[in-house]
């Protein structure tokens, strides 16, 4: 069963964020011909069992005022062919989490560690296009990536700053 987000409620609650190992992400596959977007399914659809056996790979924050954040949890699911990614988001109309595909990629010569990593990049990098989405504020869960990955991650998509 999969890890269902947790809202830190106190800094104590956040993972360590201010010193981080400098790590190198996984070398990206040659064949890495990923969809991403709102509402990207794999072809099989929504997985049977929901995402109650994905794995958990983060959760980060955007808050740019008390009353306009953004919450994400990211989940990747490995299917009969495609790996997909999912987001969990806090849907505050209904004060419960709504999930939606987000990515997939076929699962040939792709571990599960590069297509989370890839997916999410190039999901981040298109919501930058779509959007004008800035780098998160906080990783509220790192789980099966770590936050110097995610730190990584984040500087590959918006750079150093």
């Amino acid at each position: 069963m999969s890890k269902q987000p947790t809202i830190p409620m106190s800094p104590t609650q956040l993972p360590q964020q201010r010193v981080y190992e400098v790590v190198d992400l996984p070398k990206r596959p040659k064949s890495f011909d990923c969809r991403v977007g709102y509402g990207c399914s794999p072809r099989d659809g929504l997985p049977k069992t929901g995402l109650d056996h994905a794995a958990y790979l983060c959760q980060v924050e955007w808050a740019w005022s008390p009353m306009h954040s953004r919450l994400d949890a990211y989940y990747l699911h490995r299917g009969r062919s495609e790996w997909s990614l999912w987001s969990k988001f806090w849907d505050d109309d209904w004060d419960r989490w709504e999930h939606i595909g987000i990515g997939t990629v076929d699962r040939r010569g792709v571990n599960q560690t590069q297509a989370g990593v890839y997916l999410l990049i190039a999901f981040w990098r298109q919501e930058i296009t779509d959007g004008s989405l800035d780098q998160f504020h906080w990783i509220n869960e790192a789980v099966d990536l770590s936050v110097a990955q995610l730190g990584a991650m984040a500087r590959e998509v918006w750079g150093d700053d």
